[in-house]
């Protein structure tokens, strides 16, 4: 065997991978070889909360799992020199990713399925039964195994080396293991862009943003984003859905009125035969009723699921339109061609549709992703200044949220900024920047989705910025009485939304409307409402903490407190 040079690691060693990888076997063998401490984090997990695996999850769930997981990271890694075998899914979690990179090396134990298989079979033989792992006590466990790993593999692919131990003895793993700590304490710091936020362009049109990808749902797709672009929407289409011979459009007429000829035409260019259904965009067509009168159309037209339905326009029929294409054959194609800029930045993406119960608003739907989101900027200057104005609130809020949504630091100008140095230019809708500011606002909402894509973490909900009762009042007034944002956040983002022309008194209302709405909203988790509140121009947090007190303390102390009021 090959003398492998005993080192002992200035750094921790975290040891990732999938059950049955041999994490547990070999950090302990690698702290023997290293003359440093192991820990096995299961194990540890199981000291500090007297419970099994199997226990924590039957009483407190996956959730309440990976958070004992989280605790028990944080302390393992306070030991000085160490080796720590992680749980399977513990590199999953951004937090505990962060704190791995910071403080020690990842490495990666890597196997193929019908492996780690069987030697989680053997594990288990003679074994406590409660010693068995949750997740993988499944009628085809192989099939199990190949479906989790595949869903954790982009994280496993974020370690600093991976040793693949399929093919080797314990020893040998060992052995790879410390040769690869040699290598990377020695290495060179990787050449790193410090513009990690900054776009990379290898465009022929400098004027022309890149097409946006969200890696959410099924399938990533593409949002273009571009000026008098229209007419290439029939050829695009047909690149991403060849076998598509129909297309079926619901749109609403004043929306059809504008777009229809040139839309039709690159449609039919493109092969494609062309239907079109017209209904008004208005809450009141969001019902199973509506929908089901969709499904029948679609029937009647002969709309087969290699066809694609077009949602042109947005709001309403944005929500029911995508509804419709998710249920009609369990899912058909849709693409969406957003004709406001509300729709621009923000909704056309994400992938919900809604509609709305006789008790509730948005009470029912579906996370359904279109293939295609093709966005013509140019529409933006038919379009009614009141429902323009109201719509720049959405990009104050991203500029607001900016930092919140991205991984990396952001270098050069931050979306406030810029936002801030061409209002005017924005309020006359001139090309070039506002091409720039609607990319930068879907690039965010794209990271946001494809992290948490059905709103189940503290992510997605940081869109809700300014939603429950105006941005103003829950920066300005809410956050400052909680001591979260200093006085000149509120400043800086309301005199932006006053350069935009938008509201900033707050209207005279019913303090038990006001409750009422708080209450009821959609953000409120058991009986608590979450609030998305400012820490600095750029970045916001998620506050469970704010009373009824505090806001009615608020609103009676400034009763002409500023805000921000539009469409959630």
């Amino acid at each position: 065997m090959t003398e492998v040079k005993q080192t002992k690691s200035c750094r921790g060693i975290y040891l990732v991978g999938f059950s049955g990888s041999g994490k547990s076997t070999i950090a302990k063998r690698l702290a023997e070889r290293l003359d440093c401490q192991s820990c096995d984090l299961d194990d540890m997990i199981v000291e500090r909360s007297g419970m099994s695996i199997l226990d924590i999850f039957n009483q407190e769930g996956e959730q309440g799992f990976r958070a004992r997981e989280t605790d028990a990271l944080i302390a393992a890694s306070n030991a000085g020199a160490f080796v720590i075998a992680t749980g399977g899914g513990t590199v999953v979690r951004a937090e505990n990713r962060n704190l791995m990179t910071s403080n020690g090396w990842i490495i990666l134990l890597e196997a193929q399925p019908p492996i780690l298989y069987s030697r989680i079979q053997q594990q288990l033989k003679g074994s406590d039964p409660r010693a068995i792992r949750p997740l993988l006590d499944a009628v085809y466990p192989l099939d199990q195994i190949r479906s989790l790993k595949h869903t954790r593999q982009p994280a496993y692919g974020l370690a600093d080396w991976t040793v693949h131990t399929d093919r080797l003895t314990e020893e040998q793993v060992v052995d790879e293991v410390i040769r690869a700590v040699e290598i990377l304490e020695n290495s060179i710091e990787p050449l790193v862009s410090q513009d990690t936020a900054g776009p990379m362009r290898h465009s022929l049109d400098p004027d022309q943003p890149p097409p946006i990808v969200v890696a959410a749902g099924l399938w990533p797709y593409q949002v273009i984003v571009g000026w008098e672009n229209l007419a290439g929407v029939g050829d695009q289409i047909k690149r991403v859905l060849p076998q598509a011979r129909h297309a079926a459009v619901l749109t609403d007429r004043r929306v059809w009125q504008r777009v229809g000829s040139t839309l039709e035409q690159a449609l039919q260019r493109a092969g494609l035969k062309v239907d079109v259904r017209d209904i008004p965009d208005e809450e009141s067509i969001k019902t199973s009723d509506h929908v089901n009168a969709i499904h029948d159309w679609l029937l009647a037209i002969r709309f087969r699921r290699n066809d694609v339905l077009l949602i042109v326009g947005g709001g309403a029929i944005d929500d029911v339109g995508g509804f419709a294409a998710s249920t009609y054959m369990r899912g058909v194609a849709m693409v969406k061609v957003p004709t406001s800029l509300e729709g621009m930045v923000d909704t056309s993406i994400g992938g919900k549709t809604a509609l709305n119960h006789p008790r509730a608003r948005n009470l029912i739907g579906t996370f359904y992703h279109p293939r295609l989101v093709w966005t013509d900027a140019a529409l933006l200057r038919d379009e009614p200044q009141e429902q323009l104005r109201a719509a720049w609130a959405e990009v104050v809020k991203y500029a607001m949220l900016e930092s919140s949504l991205l991984r990396d630091e952001i270098s050069g100008a931050t979306l406030f900024e810029v936002v801030s140095a061409n209002v005017v230019q924005l309020k006359g809708l001139e090309k070039r920047i506002l091409l720039n500011i609607i990319a930068r606002c879907v690039a965010l909402k794209a990271q946001v989705v494809a992290s948490d894509e059905r709103d189940f973490g503290e992510h997605r909900i940081l869109l809700n910025y300014g939603h429950t009762i105006g941005h103003a009042l829950e920066t300005s007034r809410i956050a400052l009485r909680l001591g979260l944002a200093k006085p000149d956040v509120a400043a800086r983002q309301n005199e932006l939304l006053t350069r935009f022309g938008l509201p900033t008194k707050l209207p005279k209302v019913s303090m038990d409307v006001l409750l009422s709405r708080v209450r009821n909203d959609k953000k409120v988790f058991g009986d608590t409402p979450r609030w998305i509140l400012p820490v600095e121009v750029g970045r916001a947090t998620v506050s469970s903490s704010v009373s009824e007190a505090d806001l009615i303390a608020v609103i009676e102390e400034h009763s002409s407190a500023t805000m921000s009021q539009h469409r959630g």
